[in-house]
């Protein structure tokens, strides 16, 4: 180059001036040249400053777009975990570098044979959303099909193209005519990348390479993106087996701790209470067992007296196997305790009020409970069996009176734990004598569980059991026996009394009840005198009519003996005259007034309505009796 105007064009190269300014030097030298070579000189430096400006430009081209690249390989490179913003940089990227209108990119779904939109730079309308471009359809329908890269200058007259009217739609909504389309390929074609103008012509080879650059990137962040999702997946899976694994583990452990403590139990002896207790401990909530009466025998320490009573309404209708049962406002757990064909109790337990429910862990545990606490239960009943014989013979002497009976009963008492202070019911249960193996067994488990006693008399089984229920426990008994027995126990009960003296008489009620039952033919029934009345005077063998009176009568009598009063004459009179008032009065000579204060003071004394149907013929008949007694002692 001439020395200045080499100069000159330099500058303009280093500044990167326009065209126009190029042209103003070679001008500005012409006008100056001496001849016709210098001027053809001239205009050779000219064509070589341009040649050196259009390759600068290249090279400056050349290098943001590298510089793009790799700013979009390293946004990759963080995984930052967003693979739709990383999408939104490289669709930006290359078409800002492209210097087109738009750029747009569109994921494959393989199984519906399309490829739709999914992030979009330049656009002018929303035409392009949710927009599905069905495979071998338009640029984007042919690249997903083929792999292939595709460019048209005019996109409507490209007679190469095979046409969608909604495709066709977002096309003219957003004004493109010349569009070019790549594929992401990752293994498989995963998308198309797109870039387009408003206005017709050609894209370069070069333009096309940059473009399928960028496509890479995209196609490498899908799949980088996928790779993670399948991470996760496999992370979770493995945490959800770790998880599983700790609690089998955890599980295991209480289990076997379990198996430890109830055998240790067993084998020093323990009881019931103590499998409550550590069973009660590992599982929470509140854990009982029941015997036959729906009694319990053994709880949860500090266990609320209302969670109690709804455990025992479960006990009733326990399921084996510990199925659920409902109880007042809760779910209970409830299952029997059985040893053969006997049924020992129920184990109910209450789980905790915030438990997610009831697990296998759960369920081994208490079926684990039932079973040793079927078998303390087994044990105790064997030990009560062995003691039942000298029970049975202390009952026996109580029963047949005799002085000698009476001054040796507390030793006796004593030494085999029986209280006779306290108020006990004298049951007879009766059973077909075809049925009656097994009866004294059955009497005796039930007695002992009671700390009662048993025997049997004429082939009747005789329970004197702690009660101030005679009636209530009448009927737990005919019902455990006739569970235990298969066959229908007749029960009679009397009662309470809390003297030993007093049970040769109580016998006689509750034989004569249960003789009366079977005369009215209600064979399974439970009754004492007071259920039966005057029915079980005239149907009981043995039946006091003296016990029926004071039964009926009792507090009416008393009540003229200690006051000297004239209550029983009153009433006497008063069924005499055909409860007439006035007649009374005058039978009596005194105020109609006054009867009728003597008949209310009669009803408080009873405590029943004696003058309703259901109570007159009872209490006449027990005023007949009194009366023929009083005769014969004359």
């Amino acid at each position: 180059m001439n020395g200045g105007n080499g100069h000159g064009y330099l500058r303009l190269l280093v500044d990167g001036a326009p065209l126009p300014h190029y042209d103003d030097v070679l001008r500005g030298m012409a006008a100056k040249a001496a001849s016709p070579a210098e001027l053809e000189e001239l205009q050779a430096e000219h064509t070589l400053a341009l040649r050196l400006r259009d390759t600068l430009e290249k090279q400056r081209t050349r290098q943001e777009q590298q510089r793009a690249l790799v700013e979009c390989a390293k946004e990759l490179a963080e995984d930052r975990g967003d693979p739709e913003a990383i999408l939104t940089l490289i669709v930006s990227q290359a078409q800002r570098l492209l210097g087109c209108d738009m750029a747009y990119l569109s994921l494959n779904d393989d199984e519906d044979r399309a490829t739709r939109m999914s992030v979009m730079v330049g656009a002018t309308s929303s035409a392009w959303k949710d927009v599905r471009i069905p495979f071998g359809v338009g640029i984007g329908g042919r690249v997903a099909a083929t792999g292939t890269p595709f460019s048209t200058p005019d996109y409507f007259s490209d007679e190469r193209l095979a046409h969608d009217p909604a495709v066709d739609a977002s096309v003219r909504a957003e004004r493109q005519v010349s569009i070019v389309g790549v594929p992401l390929r990752g293994g498989k074609v995963l998308g198309v990348l797109f870039a387009s103008n408003r206005t017709p012509g050609p894209f370069s080879h070069d333009a096309i390479a940059l473009l399928g650059s960028f496509a890479a990137l995209a196609a490498s962040a899908l799949d980088q993106a996928r790779l993670r999702h399948r991470q996760d997946q496999a992370l979770a899976t493995l945490r959800q087996a770790n998880e599983a694994l700790r609690r089998h583990t955890v599980e295991e452990e209480r289990a076997v701790a379990a198996h430890d403590q109830s055998m240790d139990i067993v084998l020093r002896g323990g009881g019931v209470q103590e499998v409550v207790t550590a069973t009660g401990d590992q599982l929470g909530g509140v854990l009982a067992i029941f015997d036959e009466f729906q009694t319990a025998v053994a709880w949860t320490p500090g266990a609320p007296g209302d969670v109690l009573k709804g455990m025992s309404a479960a006990a009733s209708g326990a399921a084996a196997d510990a199925e659920p049962g409902r109880g007042p406002g809760a779910t209970y757990w409830a299952t029997d305790l059985v040893a053969g064909s006997e049924n020992l109790g129920t184990l109910v337990w209450a789980p905790p009020a915030a438990s997610a429910g009831v697990g296998d862990l759960d369920r081994r545990l208490l079926e684990r409970a039932a079973v040793v606490a079927s078998l303390l239960q087994l044990f105790g009943r064997n030990l009560a069996a062995a003691e039942a014989r000298v029970r049975g013979e202390l009952l026996d002497d109580l029963l047949t009176p005799d002085a000698r009976t009476y001054s040796s009963l507390a030793e006796r008492a004593l030494r085999i734990g029986y209280q006779p202070q306290k108020r006990h019911a004298v049951v007879v249960a009766h059973i077909r004598p075809e049925k009656r193996r097994g009866l004294a067994s059955v009497a005796s488990d039930l007695a002992a569980a009671r700390d009662g006693l048993s025997t049997v008399r004429d082939g009747r089984a005789v329970l004197v059991i702690p009660s101030d229920d005679p009636s209530l426990t009448g009927r737990q008994v005919s019902r455990s026996m006739t569970v235990r027995l298969r066959s229908p126990v007749t029960v009679g009960a009397a009662g309470p009394v809390d003297d030993p003296a007093d049970l040769p008489a109580a016998y006689a009620e509750a034989l004569a009840c249960a003789q009366a039952l079977l005369r009215l033919e209600r064979e399974g029934a439970s009754a004492t005198a007071d259920d039966l009345g005057y029915a079980g005077l005239l149907l009981g063998d043995g039946a006091s009519a003296t016990r029926y009176v004071l039964r009926t009568l009792g507090p009416v009598i008393r009540h003229d003996e200690q006051r000297s009063t004239m209550l029983m004459e009153t009433l006497e009179t008063y069924f005499a005259t055909g409860q007439s008032l006035v007649a009374s009065a005058k039978r009596l000579h005194i105020h109609p007034n006054t009867v009728t204060q003597r008949l209310d003071r009669v009803k408080r004394l009873l405590g029943v309505d004696w003058s309703s149907p259901d109570h007159t013929l009872e209490v006449q008949l027990a005023l007949r009796l009194h009366r023929l007694g009083r005769e014969l002692e004359v």
